[in-house]
This record gives C-alpha cells, sequence and structure tokens, in this order.
C-alpha cells in the first residue's frame, strides 16, 4: 500500500471537516446573524427605531427607541356636528364643522421585537396592535350659533359642542379602517425588509399569544 494513501485519506478528511465546519457557521451563525443586523437596520432607517433582535431566545441587539411612538399612516376627515339644547320650550342651537388630522400607528412602550428562528431560517416580527396616536382639529367653522327665545348659548355650550366633535371625530377614526390600515402598513414594510435579506416572515400579537395561552 502506497505510504502516501493514509497521508491523502487523512487530509480528506480534514478537508471534510474543515468544509462542513465552515457550512456548520455559515447556516448556524453567520446567515442568522447577517439577517438579523440588516433586518434592524432596515427597520431603523424606515422607522427611525431599532427593536429588539433575538436569535433562537437569544438578544443580539438591544432595543433603541428615540421615540415613544410611531406613525404609520394619517387621514383627513370632515366632521359635520350639530348641537342643541331645550329649556321650556325654547331651543339653542350650534352646527359646527371640523377638519382633523388623524394618526394610527404603535405605541413603542409595547412589545416590539424581532426573532430570527434558524431551522428552518425565517423571522417571528412580534408586533403590538395598532393605536390611534392622534387626533388634532386642525380648523373649524360654525356654521350656526342660534339662540332660543329665552335660552341663550353660553360659552359652556360653545366647548361642549367643539368637545363633542372632537368625540364624533375620535369614534369615526377609530371605526374608518384606520387602525387595519396601520397594521397592514407596517407588514408590508416589515415583509419588504426581511424578503429582502432572502428570509420569510409572520407575524404574531403578543397580547393575542397571552390570550390563547
Amino acid at each position: 500500500m502506497n505510504v502516501r494513501t493514509p497521508l491523502a485519506i487523512a487530509a480528506a478528511v480534514v478537508l471534510i471537516i474543515v468544509a462542513m465546519t465552515m457550512a456548520f457557521y455559515v447556516v448556524v451563525v453567520k446567515v442568522p446573524s447577517d439577517l438579523a443586523h440588516k433586518t434592524a437596520e432596515g427597520m431603523r432607517q424606515f422607522f427611525n427605531f431599532t427593536p429588539q433582535v433575538r436569535i433562537n431566545q437569544t438578544i443580539v441587539i438591544e432595543q433603541n427607541t428615540p421615540i415613544l411612538e410611531v406613525a404609520t399612516v394619517s387621514r383627513e376627515m370632515f366632521i359635520d356636528h350639530s348641537w342643541q339644547q331645550t329649556w321650556m320650550g325654547s331651543t339653542k342651537t350650534i352646527q359646527i364643522q371640523g377638519v382633523f388630522t388623524a394618526k394610527a400607528g404603535f405605541d413603542l412602550r409595547e412589545p416590539f421585537r424581532i426573532d430570527i428562528e434558524r431551522r428552518p431560517l425565517h423571522v417571528v416580527a412580534w408586533v403590538p396592535p395598532p393605536k390611534l396616536l392622534s387626533i388634532d382639529m386642525k380648523e373649524y367653522r360654525v356654521l350656526k350659533d342660534e339662540n332660543g327665545w329665552w335660552n341663550s348659548v353660553t360659552l359652556q355650550d360653545r366647548e361642549e359642542a367643539v368637545r363633542q366633535i372632537r368625540a364624533e371625530a375620535i369614534d369615526k377614526a377609530t371605526h374608518s379602517g384606520l387602525l387595519e390600515e396601520s397594521q397592514a402598513s407596517v407588514e408590508a414594510r416589515i415583509r419588504e425588509i426581511v424578503e429582502r435579506n432572502g428570509a420569510t416572515v409572520v407575524f404574531r400579537n403578543e397580547k393575542a399569544n397571552r390570550r390563547r395561552q
């Protein structure tokens, strides 16, 4: 038997072990780590905050949130509101029209994190429920401010009419599909970031998950 044969076999075994070690490192360590950092950077660039990122339950990137809320959808709304009050058969009326800007998005004080699962490689995005973050009255017009015969409009009446039109705007924004649009928007952006880096993503809600347990 040629002396070189055992050496060649040993060298081949070493090469196989090195190749397997490198393949293991790439698949188990490098690829998930690269995905974690690229996903975090993509979210930082788009949303202006970095979520907590974990690989198989181990934190590899800490959350960095210079802002407390991130708005993903903004919508302008027009509200017409009438207020009336009758006393002893005398009715006073206020009718106002307001223009509101409603913003929906996410409270970053709630759990918002990215989990990288190695086998098979995929991303689990834990996204909190969307919220109505703000509703601002940009302007309003008084269409009617009318006294009754002996029932006059007061400053308190006008303040109450403004309070009611704001409450109506909040209710309309909440039930207008704005929150669902905000959820779809953030999921679309995260999916774009993850798929651009060669992985797939599923979405979870920690509050809903706790309810199922």
